[in-house]
């Protein structure tokens, strides 16, 4: 009888450590068969990626049997490199996105990360500066691109103010706090980071968002952007990043304080108090009053455009269905 219940505990044992073998190995291979794919970011992480690693670190993207690998940008911008082929989804911007189109770069935008333009003109509030007008003989610090000048010389015209009084100095990545101590007086920032990294600092500003007074100027900002090329040939691979990403995002919306802490483990160099402060700010406005997250409205799109064409920033409009695609958004 001990004879026979030995033999029966080293069976049921061999079995178990077979079976835990067996799991071993089909999670190593559940891990080869991950597919990688590359998404290049347009600047250091910051809370307009939070989706990404919100879904990285819960595991959202190996769920969908894929292995993503988040790229800082190069000299070359994203939107060339996606372009290209040589990175499979990137970060962009409504502008970049209509030069592509107009250089005959096959990318398309699949979804917008925010709904509305949250850029703003901002300026410390000891200028004493009013109105757009008291801009007059202020230095702007930018980063020498011609939608800056477009887009300044739009609203000053607006406002019965002279574009030509300004001085335009090409100020780089400088953030503004440190810009606006001594080099320039006003400059180009984000609600959701530097704007809020100036508040947060206990700095008084005063802002001007074209968005929120010109509609033309108002659309969905940063995008993700792809390539026609991913579209046909792996439109799967496309729905699965998207399923992956767009969980992320809907994570950060509901929780965005858990979703700041999951983002500090991946990029802890970051100030945790502007991005907890950025991740709950920004949390509403990710999908804002849009049905789903990600979801790009043509007509602003095409309004912009009109916009770019009108103030000579583009030769021709390009059709949206060419470079808008809501259809892989869950």
């Amino acid at each position: 009888m001990k004879q026979m219940f030995r033999i029966v505990m080293v069976f049921f044992f061999n079995c178990i450590f077979i079976l835990n073998g067996y799991a071993v190995v089909k999670q190593h291979d559940y891990h080869d068969e991950l597919k990688t794919v590359t998404l290049l970011l347009d600047w250091k992480p910051n809370t307009n990626h939070l989706g990404f690693y919100v879904a990285k670190s819960k595991g959202y993207y190996n769920d969908e049997g894929i292995q993503i690998k988040i790229l800082n940008p190069s000299q070359t911008t994203g939107t060339a490199l996606v372009g290209t082929g040589n990175a499979d989804f990137g970060i962009s911007y409504a502008n970049n996105l209509l030069y592509a189109r107009n250089a005959n770069v096959p990318i398309v935008s699949i979804a917008g990360i925010i709904q509305n333009d949250t850029s703003c003109f901002v300026w410390r509030k000891s200028l004493l500066i009013k109105n757009i007008k008291d801009l007059e003989g202020k230095r702007y610090g930018g980063w020498g691109r011609p939608e800056e000048n477009a887009t300044l010389k739009f609203i000053m015209q607006k406002n019965g103010a002279d574009f030509s009084k300004i001085k335009i100095m090409t100020t780089g990545t400088q953030d503004f706090l440190p810009a606006t101590l001594k080099n320039v007086d006003f400059t180009w920032e984000y609600k959701g980071w530097n704007i809020l990294a100036a508040e947060l600092n206990h700095v008084l500003v005063d802002t001007y968002c074209p968005s929120e007074h010109f509609s033309e100027l108002n659309k969905p900002s940063p995008l993700i952007i792809t390539s026609e090329n991913m579209i046909k040939n792996k439109p799967e691979l496309i729905k699965k990043f998207m399923n992956a990403t767009s969980k992320g995002y809907e994570f950060a919306i509901h929780h965005p304080e858990e979703a700041a802490k999951l983002f500090m483990k991946q990029v802890p160099e970051l100030d945790s108090k502007l991005v907890s402060a950025s991740a709950k700010f920004l949390a509403p406005l990710y999908k804002a009053d849009s049905k789903k997250w990600g979801y790009l409205n043509e007509k602003k799109f095409e309004n912009y455009s009109n916009w770019m064409k009108k103030v000579e920033l583009i030769d021709k409009v390009p059709n949206t269905k060419n470079y808008i695609n809501n259809s892989f958004i869950p």
